[in-house]
């Protein structure tokens, strides 16, 4: 268990925690990022490092509520522990392996938005510790969601806020701030690390191609496992696929594919308003199903389970020849990087792929799976044509 030692919250829907995590603080660099998970059946949640302590051990964090998960994280005080807290993963920031002297003669600006400041400062004060002063440029869309101003005051050479609505410093965008900096007042930059929304990165990216600024962004998609193996994180960087988790997080932000990231980080957002509704309902709303009835459901003694595996004997199940993957054809995809190798499977395929599940009572699947997804549930969901409930499952944990 990794004991919560502080938890703050620092603005609207955005908190920050120490972490007791001696490992990780020994080893992470500026960058990097970590996988935390509230209890063994909680959500999988990648958050790049804020700060750390080596000599104390501890790690910090910065999260905001974008869902059920991070919903329940706000909650947790000081004393209280999450079951997981993986890293540091990923690969650490670019500037850390280069040569101090040839970093010195960089003039480097840092474009910050919303809680995308909290991976920037990090940075930023590697560099200052290392004689190196940046410039920052920090976007909020009020004053009141404006997180770590003191905190990045203390090791920027400039820092430059700047608010949507005008509520503090200036009014604008950290693009418009960028553009002051460089065509008003003159200032020429070697490098720019932007890092903050999808769309703030995608539109800073834009800004510093037509300035001729060599620009790196920070990404930070759908992740499942952060080691390279689900693929769920993939991007798309210069026409080739690349995996966030082992080959990031940062990336030239000129060769970024923003339009197929938007898409794929949009996947998502219907289920997850729908679980940010359970959580919100009244306790009346709760009562209905009760929670007997709705643990009785799930389980694989439920009356629908049970039918099914009364439909077919295990034998007649075993014996149905594997549903290969459709997949795209192998002198097209030679050519082609940009598209799906797997087609995933029609839905009469699916149902008939499911009737091969023995639905057993110890499953050797779910011990393999890294976020404890009920594997026999989810497919049993499909055999009987309940594709929404499959789906369901799948989210739970994933």
């Amino acid at each position: 268990m990794y004991k919560i030692l502080k938890a703050e919250k620092l603005a609207d829907k955005i908190y920050l925690m120490d972490v007791e995590a001696p490992r990780v603080a020994k080893h992470c660099q500026p960058g990097q990022f970590i996988i935390v998970k509230m209890d063994e059946k909680g959500e999988r949640i990648p958050l790049t490092i804020c700060d750390y302590d080596r000599e104390k051990g501890i790690v910090t964090i910065v999260f905001q509520i974008v869902g059920a998960s991070t919903l329940k994280m706000a909650d947790l005080k000081a004393g209280d522990s999450f079951s997981d807290f993986v890293g540091p993963l990923g690969c650490a920031s670019e500037l850390v392996n280069e040569d101090i002297e040839e970093l010195k003669k960089k003039k480097i600006v840092f474009v910050a938005g919303g809680v995308g400041t909290a991976p920037v400062y990090p940075q930023v004060k590697w560099l200052h510790e290392h004689g190196i002063d940046a410039d920052v440029i920090v976007g909020a869309k009020n004053k009141d969601l404006l997180i770590l101003e003191n905190e990045m005051k203390a090791v920027a050479g400039n820092l430059y806020i700047t608010t949507d609505d005008g509520s503090y410093v200036r009014k604008g965008m950290g693009t418009d701030v960028l553009k002051d900096l460089v065509n008003n007042e003159g200032k020429k930059y070697d490098l720019c690390i932007a890092i903050g929304p999808l769309i703030m990165m995608k539109f800073v990216c834009l800004l510093t191609k037509e300035l001729g600024i060599p620009t790196v962004v920070s990404m930070n998609p759908i992740m499942v496992d952060g080691t390279g193996m689900c693929g769920a994180c993939r991007i798309t960087i210069g026409g080739k696929t690349k995996f966030v988790c082992v080959d990031g997080p940062e990336f030239d932000g000129h060769q970024v594919d923003f339009d197929e990231m938007l898409k794929r980080m949009g996947a998502f957002k219907s289920i997850e308003r729908e679980e940010m509704h359970k959580l919100e309902e009244d306790e009346s709303c709760k009562a209905v199903p009760e929670p007997t009835q709705e643990v009785d459901e799930k389980s694989r003694n439920a009356a629908w389970r049970l039918e099914l595996r009364k439909a077919m004997k295990p034998k007649e199940r075993t014996a149905i020849p594997r549903v290969e993957m459709n997949e795209l054809d192998p002198e097209y995809r030679s050519h082609s990087r940009k598209e799906e190798v797997n087609q995933g499977l029609t839905e009469e395929q699916a149902l008939t792929e499911a009737k091969r599940c023995l639905d057993c009572a110890n499953p050797g699947c779910m011990e393999g799976c890294p976020v404890g997804i009920d594997i026999p549930r989810f497919i049993k969901n499909i055999e009987r044509g309940e594709i929404l409930e499959a789906a369901k499952t799948l989210k739970e944990t994933s």
